[in-house]
């Protein structure tokens, strides 16, 4: 079973909208981990309390929730306990649809177990899907930490003006948010893209990111270069150097230079490592990816720019990239 398949994926992907039959989804599960013995005891005479809803009667909205992650659900299943599970957590609509909002592994771990039976659930009555959102964000982000993503994700939904500016600055600046995903100005650290935000402003942020893509084109974005450009900038402006033209020259020799994005920040970490053995750990990651930015312009310009966070000299390739 290869490592692709147990990964967290989107069963609403092509759907519209992207409400899908919990059943349908338990279905995709088992394929990908395998079909499992079924389990010859009744769970309603060890779980009291529970609301039992036939199965086919609830459903996720992949708008109002993160993906299944076969990897957990099939541990799940290995080592499944009908004692010590907790019903799922949904919103119940006026045409009697339960929408599970939290749960949804062990709800998913449940129908293959016990196929065909009802499914246990605790649930309100309300025709609000941010009520969905609301136990969602509740429920998952203090105990089990959930992707910073699908918290985002819930915010736009919900109206946050934080949320809703985030995103709309990055899908101006030709970038996406999303969850485990390499294509092009896609962005997956979503934790660094609002610290960036807090620490520098949205203008910045987004200034770097069109940079960014303009160099980079056919990457996904990577947060600690971002971080590091955004720490240049900053420096820039400080010094009184700061024009749209000079800090779009440092990409482009940034981008002559460094094989990726990716490498420029990791080239830059290992040259610190060998210059700073003893305390290179300790050395704030943006000012160092700055240094070596700084550095890179430097050399490859022949121009001082700004004075550099920490001294690093980055070493010279053979062949001219600088354009």
């Amino acid at each position: 079973m290869s490592k692709q398949t147990l990964t967290p994926f989107d069963p609403s992907n092509g759907r519209i909208p992207r409400t899908v039959p919990l059943k349908q989804v338990a279905r995709m599960i088992q394929q990908r981990t395998g079909k499992q013995q079924p389990r010859q005891e009744n769970p309603q005479d060890i779980l009291k309390g529970a609301c039992w809803v036939n199965v086919d009667d609830v459903y996720i909205n992949y708008d109002r929730q993160r993906y299944p992650e076969p990897v957990h659900i099939k541990k799940l299943m290995g080592k499944w306990k009908t004692h010590v599970m907790t019903p799922g957590q949904a919103r119940k609509d006026k045409d009697g649809r339960y929408f599970l909002a939290d749960g949804q592994q062990h709800m998913l771990a449940f129908v293959n177990l016990f196929p065909g039976h009802p499914v246990p659930l605790c649930y309100v009555e309300s025709d609000d899907e941010n009520v969905e959102s609301e136990m969602l964000l509740a429920l998952n982000t203090e105990q089990q930490p959930m992707a910073k993503y699908f918290i985002h994700e819930q915010h736009c939904k919900m109206g946050f003006e934080d949320a809703i500016a985030i995103e709309d600055m990055t899908q101006k600046a030709n970038c996406t948010t999303g969850y485990k995903i390499k294509r092009p100005g896609a962005i997956t650290h979503i934790t660094d893209l609002y610290n960036a935000v807090e620490d520098y402003g949205l203008d910045s942020v987004f200034t770097v990111l069109c940079n960014y893509r303009k160099w980079w084109a056919t990457e996904s974005v990577k947060t600690a270069t971002v971080l590091g450009f955004l720490k240049v900038k900053q420096i820039m402006e400080h010094s009184g150097v700061y024009t749209d033209e000079l800090f779009e020259d440092v990409f482009a020799e940034s981008a002559g230079y460094f094989e990726s994005a990716d490498r420029l920040h990791l080239d830059i970490k290992d040259e610190f490592a060998e210059t700073y053995p003893t305390n290179y750990k300790g050395m704030g990651i943006r000012e160092k990816i700055a240094s070596g930015i700084i550095n890179v312009y430097e050399k490859q310009t022949g121009n001082a720019l700004v004075e550099m966070p920490f001294k690093i000299d980055m070493p010279m390739m053979e062949e001219d990239y600088a354009l």
